[in-house]
């Protein structure tokens, strides 16, 4: 592009925003608004939770100032990883709630690690002794999410989970009933497929199965398994049912860019995918 071509964009007040969001003083604001790198919290955090041939390697950078209640337990990488590759207490600027709270870990389990994660700001982590959180590649927790482990907490690769939802494996209590003369187990495993999109404000409790691709409505609370929906499915209220089968969220950003010129282009008609492979709509790039 001429420098001609560039000042006549220059006249468009969106490119002008657009610019200087990513190349002005929009970046340098958004940059000293943010959480800065801690690199005393990123050392003692690695060396402290990973095994000493990958906490060499710093595969978790720690951002801000987060509270570490406990670093009793253990964390570790499966698989290939570089540097860098699980970000904590990140500001995400799109996150709906207040940005510079910091995150919090206590983690007296274990928590792998699949891949890259994202986690940001206001989330709280809690792994009891002997149990497993894990977190699938390209996974995003955005922020003001609270996950509790007490049996078991599986979470898929592509996944992401909008802000202030709830997931919790346990009632914290034994509940008595008393038609029965039962007491029933107060933990049951859960687990969150790939691709997932979790809306916010959404409560996922004990024996809760999310499929692959599914998507859960805002303030959904579920403690069922709806293993049986595989080709995607959209999950919505108190208490959860699926009202919508063969759905999945578009990560895709190359879609996603057809999609916007589409839309600017047909006046609001809707885009005609050609393509009907999960795995590529919801990847990230």
């Amino acid at each position: 592009m001429n420098l001609g071509k560039l000042l006549q964009k220059f006249k468009d007040p969106v490119f002008r925003a657009k610019f200087d969001s990513r190349y002005g003083l929009g970046r340098v604001e958004a940059f000293l608004a943010g959480h800065w790198f801690n690199p005393l919290a990123t050392l003692w955090l690695n060396f402290r939770s990973f095994p000493i041939r990958q906490a060499v390697r710093f595969p978790f950078w720690v951002y801000g100032r987060p509270r570490f209640y406990s670093l009793s337990g253990t964390m570790r990488m499966a698989g290939k990883f570089k540097s860098g590759a699980v970000k904590f207490n990140v500001v995400k600027q799109g996150a709906p709630r207040t940005m510079r709270v910091s995150s919090e870990i206590c983690n007296r389990g274990a928590i792998v690690f699949e891949g890259n994660c994202e986690i940001g700001t206001g989330n709280k982590i809690i792994t009891s002794f002997g149990k497993t959180l894990s977190l699938g590649h390209n996974l995003v927790l955005t922020d003001h999410i609270s996950i509790t482990v007490t049996k078991s907490v599986k979470i898929g690769g592509n996944t992401r989970i909008a802000s202030g939802t709830l997931i919790m494996d346990t009632d914290y209590h034994f509940i008595a009933d008393l038609n029965r003369k039962q007491i029933s187990p107060r933990s049951k495993p859960i687990a969150i497929g790939n691709g997932v999109w979790i809306s916010s404000n959404c409560t996922i409790l004990k024996g809760s199965v999310i499929p692959d691709y599914a998507i859960l409505g805002s303030n959904t609370v579920t403690n069922s398994d709806f293993g049986k929906y595989t080709d995607g499915c959209l999950i919505v209220g108190q208490p959860a049912k699926v009202v919508k089968e063969n759905v999945c969220i578009l990560n895709n950003t190359a879609i996603e860019s057809e999609v916007w010129k589409h839309l600017g282009k047909q006046n609001g008609l809707p885009f005609d995918l050609d393509i009907t492979d999960r795995e590529e709509i919801v990847k990230f790039d």
